[in-house]
């Protein structure tokens, strides 16, 4: 099936720049995917969370004798609000809440994959997290990508990744794929984890390059302040990136990661007394500014100068991105946004950018039967550790929850199935809401299952109160969170 080598890649309703290497993408529908021969039409699954909008209202107005309104203040805040608005403060169903925007998959027989779910929790308004999802037939069998997107100062650069990222990485895996066939034909091609590890460094530096500069050089061509604002909007915004990809011919899973979110995997084991637990495997590390990794790499990168301070690279969370472009334009250009196109003043210290980088760091783990891999935004590891992530998906896999159950059964933190996990709660929301820690079985959907117990667990209460906080204030409460768990088959 593999004596006839043809590869293509056709990105429809992209605008491709014919003149460069990369391809500037503004707008996808899917991509039509040549691999080896046969085509393969793709589309992400979306999961949007719609923004609270309140239709405009006629006011009633009472009119004086003379036509002219009564209470000019009373009928500007009718139109504004009502007080209706506050029946949206009535309690909510927190299950209802949960699994508002999720979703479980099972793939066709032989990707590789057993199932997948995902979820996602609001709490800037909109989120800006956001996901893609693909499972791809190829010749040697699938290609299964997942990918989070948690998006800081705007959601438009997560929404962009959520659109192109998975449709970037198809093609340019293709591509790699292609340059390593073997002589035999019916072999499929092998390519080493360094060549995919290259393949996700050129195509995230690609992609993040159409974000930042290609967009900018189409600004410069016209003077029209709303246009620059449309077209720079991915670029004023930022996204961290986390990408997985699965080969079920190599059994190989690769995992990318730009910025600060994370992903693990769950494998099954045995306690020293014999009994079934699970031990977890750290496949990427955080990219912010309390790494002693980055702000190394930081200063060796901006010498004499204080890139990184109090955990913080100048200024921002994490030391790498998509996006972002205060932090990697020059001052230069930044000024001449600011005086013609209602762009931000550049910040004083900016001296030598950029100072972040989309490059990820990429992580290859052989996959055995059985293991499980979570991914989550930045938003879900304030609240769990690595450990109790596992150990609750271990949990629920181990004694899925019936629909029918009365008595929904609850573990604490210590009794999870899982290696390593001490009882001590090292995380930041419990002790902030003043809450310990005690988790709930309940749902059918397992991220969600994660979530829950990542916002009050077997407390209820405590998790329609989280859910209940309105933005902005709910973002000094918790962050946006997007959950994706994928089982391998057994």
């Amino acid at each position: 099936m593999f004596s006839s080598l043809r590869t293509s890649r056709q990105f429809l309703g992209f605008r491709v720049s014919p003149s460069r290497k990369g391809f500037a993408i503004y707008r996808a529908t899917g991509l039509l995917l040549g691999t080896w021969g046969a085509s393969y039409w793709i589309t992400t699954r979306h999961i949007h969370l719609d923004s609270h909008s309140h239709e405009s209202r006629d006011s009633e107005k009472t009119m004086t004798p003379n036509g002219t309104p009564e209470s000019m203040s009373k009928s500007v805040l009718t139109q504004l609000k009502t007080l209706s608005t506050l029946s949206s403060y009535a309690p909510i169903d927190v299950s209802k809440r949960l699994n508002q925007h999720a979703v479980s998959v099972i793939p066709q027989s032989g990707a590789g994959v057993s199932r997948y779910d995902v979820v996602q929790v609001a709490s800037n308004n909109p989120t800006e997290d956001d996901h893609s999802e693909a499972v791809l037939p190829v010749p040697s069998g699938f290609w299964s990508l997942f990918g989070v997107y948690d998006g800081h100062c705007g959601w438009e650069t997560s929404a962009w990744l959520r659109e192109n990222l998975i449709q970037a990485m198809a093609g340019a895996l293709s591509d790699t794929y292609a340059t390593k066939m073997l002589p035999d034909p019916d072999s499929p091609p092998t390519p080493t984890p360094e060549d995919i590890e290259k393949t996700f460094k050129d195509t995230f530096k690609r992609l993040d390059d159409d974000i930042v500069n290609v967009a900018l050089e189409d600004v410069f061509k016209s003077p029209s302040r709303q246009r620059s604002l449309i077209a720079l909007a991915q670029a004023d915004a930022g996204s961290c990136a986390l990408l997985s990809f699965y080969d079920s011919h190599s059994r190989l899973l690769h995992v990318a990661i730009t910025g600060d979110s994370r992903a693990i995997l769950g494998r099954k084991t045995k306690d020293k007394d014999g009994n079934p637990t699970y031990e977890v495997r750290l496949l990427s590390a955080e990219q912010d500014g309390k790494s002693p990794a980055e702000e190394a790499r930081l200063n060796a990168l901006h010498p004499g100068e204080q890139v990184v301070k109090d955990g913080r690279v100048m200024g921002w969370g994490m030391a790498r991105a998509f996006g972002d472009a205060r932090m990697k334009w020059d001052a230069e250009t930044q000024k001449k946004l600011w005086h013609t196109y209602l762009g931000a003043y550049p910040r004083s210290n900016l001296k030598t950018p950029p100072y972040l980088t989309a490059e990820p760091e990429v992580t290859t783990t052989p996959i055995q039967p059985g293991d499980f891999l979570v991914m989550g935004s930045d938003g879900l590891w304030e609240c769990l550790s690595s450990e109790e992530a596992v150990g609750l998906v271990g949990w629920w896999r181990d004694q899925k929850p019936s629909e029918h159950e009365t008595e929904k059964p609850t573990l604490l933190p210590n009794e999870l199935p899982v290696v390593g996990q001490d009882g001590e709660d090292k995380t930041v929301r419990y002790r902030l809401w003043g809450k310990s820690k005690k988790f709930v079985k309940q749902d059918q959907n397992v991220a969600v299952h994660v979530v829950r117990n990542a916002l009050g667990g077997a407390d209820s209460d405590l998790t329609a109160g989280l859910l209940s906080v309105r933005s902005q204030r709910s973002r000094s409460i918790m962050d946006d969170i997007t959950v994706t768990v994928v089982f391998f088959d057994e």
